[in-house]
């Protein structure tokens, strides 16, 4: 009895034996043949499920990137709690800082090297495949999204600077502590995530300290508070 092939999952597996050999060597520094006696298949085979190098490229692409949507989506969808999920995402970052590389210099290659329109078609079904996720899973806004997505592909180009992870990491942490005021606390307490939002603004983004204008916010809060807690005891 014949074996059955599911070819859907062989060419995601083809795709992923190559994956190495084209972002370290590069899309012109290697050719078809090159490519299937890497994974161990012959031209012939590779040309059946991708009519040319141009087209594995943008498939290649399109693959990773639907890959890693659906990963951080199933990962975090029986996760109820907000803080957990941002916790979910900042790891998730951190684990996939390699591969946001590699996603980089392939989508590099295919800008220089694919049909523009295809090239458009490609980034764009990857960038709002990313967008949508982050916008579900972390009820923030798709402009917000799409914002963090424009802020990692600088980051992405940032570290292939840098032999280490530890340069990525950083710039990872900095991230979670401007945007955690936001996304996690805001929705529970807009008062206290604005006063940390402050905070950050004064330890973190500004370069003159404006500690005085966050101590005198902070006492505004509280005076609120207290107010607050007044009307409630009377009615």
């Amino acid at each position: 009895m014949p074996k059955i092939v599911n070819h859907n999952e062989y060419r995601q597996k083809l795709l992923e034996k190559s994956l190495s050999l084209l972002t370290h060597k590069g899309y012109s520094n290697v050719n078809v043949k090159e490519i299937a006696a890497e994974i161990g298949v012959s031209t012939g085979t590779l040309y059946h499920y991708f009519p040319s190098k141009e087209n594995m490229l943008a498939e290649m692409l399109a693959w990773l990137g639907n890959k890693n949507v659906d990963e951080y989506t199933n990962r975090t969808s029986s996760v109820e709690s907000i803080h957990d999920r941002f916790d979910m995402i900042v790891d998730f970052w951190k684990e996939k800082g390699e591969l946001y590389k590699n996603i980089l210099l392939l989508a590099i290659d295919v800008y220089r090297n694919v049909d523009s329109e295809q090239w458009k078609e490609v980034y764009s079904f990857f960038a709002e495949r990313y967008t949508e996720g982050m916008s579900e899973r972390l009820n923030i806004s798709q402009q917000f999204a799409r914002s963090i997505f424009i802020y990692f592909i600088g980051l992405a180009f940032h570290s292939l600077a840098f032999d280490g992870i530890s340069e990525y990491n950083k710039q990872i942490d900095f991230l979670e502590t401007i945007f955690r005021p936001v996304i996690v606390d805001a929705p529970e307490d807009r008062e206290q995530a604005s006063y940390k939002i402050q905070e950050v603004i004064s330890n973190m983004l500004m370069k003159t300290s404006v500690t005085e204008k966050t101590t005198a916010a902070k006492k505004k809060i509280k005076k609120t508070k207290i107010k607050k807690d007044k009307i409630k005891r009377k009615t």
